[in-house]
């Protein structure tokens, strides 16, 4: 007895001391209230002290490794809480958490501070607990793209990032084996990507090192980021839920249970799941997720009241879960499945076997694949009996769905029955026509037989007639190796295909066949809406809520500029209307002084006065196409002609081919007597040259001069009297006789 008080009062001793040796806020010198930036910053200190490359203590290698435990401790909330309530640690013997994979991960390496203080080159010796399965489900780039992406299609991929110098990874290595002991029996892969090894794949998934590890959920090609703070098998369950949606299994009763099963016309069998639960289970969505091409799926939770009537109908037993697999027979299941619990293989091999019709349709080159698969063996070939008809001739659909689901002749498992619509598929029922000769040119309601031998040629033969309802028959019922011929159409048929399943059976005609049409395929518009609605989740996903205020501010800026360019746009405009409105005023008939008028006008058109300072610019370096208007005046007149001038040339001003000037006549006339001598002709009987020395500069004045410089050609311009006006002198001249002296006035301007 004493033996035991003595070994009790030891491991008692032992205990204390342990958990009273490690003190992790006396290890990094903080106050127990320490906020943690305190705590980091103290971190930093005695990391930079205590690191064995930069302390010659023969102990800095010890010190070194209690300040990262302590550093460790303080920084996960969860842990220091634990500490602080009940002094446990992870060295306190019997430790036991009591969820680990329940704590929070954190989004921050206790190495990238190291890297900072001792460079990017530091590297503590340190191995990850239980990361073999981390290593043993690493993908590459390669993989990736080659394996993991074209299966997301069927199966949803969640992949993990992780690292080696991540304390986040380690806790959630115990979560990841859990988690992955739950996924794997319902159909969900699961894959792990290495952050150093693979970074490229690593930022497609917009993970981060400072952010590891990182979840996603990869679902037909598009990622899914993982947001909530707690890794855990319940959270990560609940985001795999909410991304398969509401809609994938909606729920089914009494009152809507004969819709769902009647809508096999969009080419799909139903599958009717029953159970008992209220949340449906995570492997009948995968499932769903799986066949969703091939099946629609619906659940009805067996409650009293609710689900009374597909009870009794299907004889669906209340204590266990069921499946039942629909085709186009409402009343009879193609397939059923009952058990405690339902598991997923025995599920896929069930729709495996009936996913499609017994008529289906051929809307894309998938479903042909599919369904009439490619064989280049004669002995071993595969023979599609295809129906060509409309959606909405479901009499002929109906004779050859039964004809399909009685048929025992030869080659029964290698026949299959289908139809295609003449106007979803035109093209390819067209070429079928052109190969054939003796082919009708309209092929409603008749029977084709292919035998696809590769991927662009297909051998056929054409049933002769066009494919009949049922008739009544003597015959009801068929024995296995009698085939069944109810009518005419029939009888061609089972004859054509007895023929061809035997040893010298051939198909005629062959063609070139291009690839179908997917009837089911969005239109341009819904696939951009749909690309922008995943470019705009995919934003949505990426940017956390550390880069949301970044991103607000980098929005907010650009909105802002955008308002002040078109405040100020919106004033200049205003200040415009105002200047326009004064020059108009200022420039009206109305104005009374003349003065006042060329003043302003000098200052609303720009006139230049042509000397020999600017003759350059204005008429030698003339761009082509540009001329230059001068008003030809002196210091008299300019007062009062110029504000004229102005006033007329005034609508032309944003032409920005022509310049406006004046010149001084005195100043100029020399340069215009030689102008003058280039325009006049030099023939017989014409005044001589010479003359124009003699030109008074007071008739010049009012001249307009056009000039051209890159050409070099000129027009004048020169306005003694109105038209108007010389008519009427020249009226009141010829009732007074004075004829000649209007002609002798005439000659003396001609002279001039």
């Amino acid at each position: 007895m004493k033996m035991k008080f003595l070994l009790i009062l030891l491991l008692s001793f032992c205990f204390e001391s342990v958990s009273s040796h490690f003190d992790p806020y006396g290890t990094l010198g903080v106050k127990r209230g320490a906020t943690l930036q305190e705590i980091r910053k103290a971190y930093k200190l005695l990391a930079k002290e205590w690191h064995p490359d930069k302390s010659n203590n023969p102990s800095a290698q010890e010190e070194f490794v209690e300040i990262n435990r302590a550093y460790e401790l303080l920084r996960d909330p969860e842990r220091r809480k634990l500490y602080d309530n009940r002094g446990i640690s992870e060295d306190t013997p019997n430790f036991r958490p009591p969820r680990p994979e329940a704590y929070a991960y954190s989004t921050f390496d206790p190495f990238d501070d190291l890297s900072s203080v001792f460079g990017k080159g530091f590297r503590f010796q340190f191995h990850m607990p239980d990361s073999g399965l981390f290593h043993e489900q690493t993908i590459t780039l390669k993989g990736y793209e080659k394996n993991v992406l074209p299966a997301s299609a069927r199966t949803p991929q969640l992949i993990l990032t992780y690292s080696d110098w991540c304390m986040g990874c380690v806790r959630a290595a115990p979560m990841w084996k859990r988690l992955g002991e739950e996924m794997n029996p319902v159909g969900i892969s699961m894959s792990t990507v290495h952050a150093g090894r693979e970074p490229k794949l690593a930022r497609n998934f917009g993970a981060r090192t400072d952010s590891l590890p990182h979840l996603v959920l990869l679902m037909d090609g598009r990622i899914y980021q993982y947001r909530d703070e707690t890794l855990s098998v319940i959270n990560i369950i609940r985001f795999i839920r909410e991304k398969f949606g509401t809609q994938l299994i909606p729920r089914v009763d009494d009152s809507n249970y004969e819709d769902f099963l009647n809508g096999w016309r969009d080419n799909r069998v139903r599958v009717l799941i029953t159970g008992k639960a209220e949340v449906l289970r995570l492997r009948y969505l995968a499932l769903a997720y799986q066949y969703r091409r091939f099946a629609a799926f619906g659940y009805a939770r067996l409650i009293e009241g609710e689900t009374t009537q597909i009870q009794d109908r299907y004889n669906i037993p209340s204590t266990m879960d069921s499946m039942f697999v629909f085709r186009e027979e409402v009343d009879t299941p193609a397939a059923k499945l009952s058990m405690p619990d339902l598991p997923f293989s025995v599920m896929t091999d069930v729709l495996e076997a009936n996913k499609y019709l017994l008529l289906p349709r051929i809307s894309s080159q998938k479903i042909l694949d599919e369904l009439c698969p490619l064989d280049s063996s004669r002995v071993r070939r595969r023979l599609c009996v295809m129906l060509v008809a409309e959606e909405e001739d479901e009499d002929a659909q109906e004779s050859l769905r039964k004809y399909a689901k009685v048929y025992r002749g030869p080659g029964k498992d290698r026949v299959g029955f289908v139809y295609v619509s003449k106007k979803g598929q035109q093209a390819f029922v067209q070429a079928l026509i052109e190969a054939d000769e003796s082919m009708v040119k309209n092929p409603d309601r008749r029977l084709v037989i292919i035998w696809r031998r590769n991927l662009s040629s297909v051998s056929f033969l054409w049933i002769p007639g066009t494919w009949k309802r049922d008739e009544e028959s003597e015959n009801d019922g068929f024995a296995e190796d009698i085939l069944p011929p109810w009518n005419s159409s029939q009888y061609e048929l089972t004859a054509a295909l007895k023929r061809l399943f035997s040893d010298d059976g051939n198909l005629p005609n062959e063609t070139t066949m291009k690839e179908l049409v997917d009837e089911n395929a969005a239109g341009l518009l819904q696939r951009i809406y749909n690309r922008i609605l995943i470019l705009l989740e995919s934003i949505k996903d990426r940017i956390r809520k550390e880069d949301l205020l970044a991103a607000v501010s980098v929005i907010a800026t650009i909105v802002f500029i955008m308002a002040v360019a078109y405040v100020m746009a919106y004033l200049v405009s205003l200040e415009e209307e105002t200047i326009q409105a004064k020059r108009s005023k200022a420039t009206s008939p109305s104005s009374n002084s003349c003065a006042s008028t060329a003043s302003t006008a000098t200052l609303q058109l720009k006139m230049h006065e042509l000397r020999g300072e600017t003759y350059n610019g204005m008429v030698r370096l003339l761009k082509p196409g540009c001329r230059t208007i001068v008003l030809l005046l002196d210091k008299e007149t300019k007062a009062k002609i110029l504000p004229v001038f102005h006033r007329i040339v005034w609508p032309y001003r944003k032409n920005k081919t022509l310049m406006f000037g004046w010149m001084y006549v005195e100043r100029g006339l020399d340069w215009y007597k030689q102008l003058l001598s280039l325009a006049l002709p030099l023939w017989e009987g014409n005044p001589d040259p010479q003359q124009l020395e003699s030109i008074n500069p007071r008739n010049c004045i009012g001249t307009i001069l056009s000039l051209n410089g890159h050409r070099k050609y000129f027009c004048i311009y020169h306005a003694k009297h109105l038209e108007g006006q010389q008519r009427a002198a020249y009226a009141e001249a010829k009732n007074n006789g004075l004829r000649r002296r209007i002609g002798r006035s005439r000659g003396q301007k001609k002279e001039r």
